[in-house]
């Protein structure tokens, strides 16, 4: 079962509440248990009780989440997003709020086992204000666990053609999922002027990028680049 989300302040460009049910359809691709997203998830999911997911989206990776932990905590800034994810139910009840990341604090939240953000922290703010926070939110002994979009360094600071990548997109999903119906969701949701309004805000990290804010950010850290194209993976252990 789950709790019905809070609504709160949110940040000012909730993108994804004219993009949601759009996204909710390509999510169902990207979490699918034989994706290669979800599978790198649950292979590095430690013990414990307490687990967040920092821009939660529908809340898929919430129920996995749900299926591990006692307590599970969901945050997205789209509160469309976020309705939708308080329809699924789940082992234990999950606590979907309408918030931005960096309004998170160890002081009011607590810390986590585990705290895990997919597709998100490049949309959120700059890496190492971003990376930092979400540190402070893991407990001793716990782990961050991050997935998010690149881009190759060729591509350099600019988003790449946006057409191309999202045909590019569309492609990956239809070889993960054999559906065309999907494929063709990626296209519609990446050319959505929404979509093309925020790729304009937000410009993925090329690999080096990466590399260097997340080993500056997160000392240990060990990242998979490349977890399919156009996303890498991090993994880091709190002390």
């Amino acid at each position: 079962m789950t709790e019905a989300a809070q609504p709160v302040a949110t940040d000012p460009e909730p993108y994804f509440d004219e993009l949601a049910d759009l996204y909710e359809r390509f999510t169902s691709v990207r979490d699918a248990a034989t994706s290669p997203i979800r599978s790198w998830l649950v292979e590095h999911l430690v013990p414990g009780k307490r687990a967040i997911d920092i821009g939660c989206g529908g809340g898929n990776n919430c129920l996995m989440l749900a299926d591990r932990y006692d307590e599970v905590v969901g945050v997205d800034i789209s509160q469309r997003m976020l309705d939708i994810a308080a329809t699924k139910p789940s082992r234990v009840p999950v606590r979907y709020e309408c918030r931005g990341a960096l309004d998170l604090s160890p002081d009011t939240d607590g810390t986590f086992d585990l705290v895990m953000s997919v597709n998100a922290v490049f949309h959120i703010g700059p890496a190492d204000t971003v990376l930092k926070r979400l540190r402070e939110l893991v407990a001793p002994g716990g782990r961050l666990l991050i997935i998010d979009v690149t881009q190759p360094d060729a591509a350099g600071a600019q988003p790449s053609e946006q057409s191309a990548y999202a045909f590019e997109t569309a492609k990956i999903v239809y070889e993960i999922s054999g559906d065309v119906e999907a494929a063709a969701d990626s296209m519609r949701m990446m050319l959505h002027p929404r979509w093309l309004e925020m790729s304009a805000q937000h410009a993925p990290l090329t690999d080096t990028e990466f590399t260097r804010a997340y080993t500056a950010a997160l000392p240990g850290v060990q990242i998979t680049k490349d977890l399919v194209p156009t996303m890498s993976a991090a993994l880091w252990n709190a002390p």
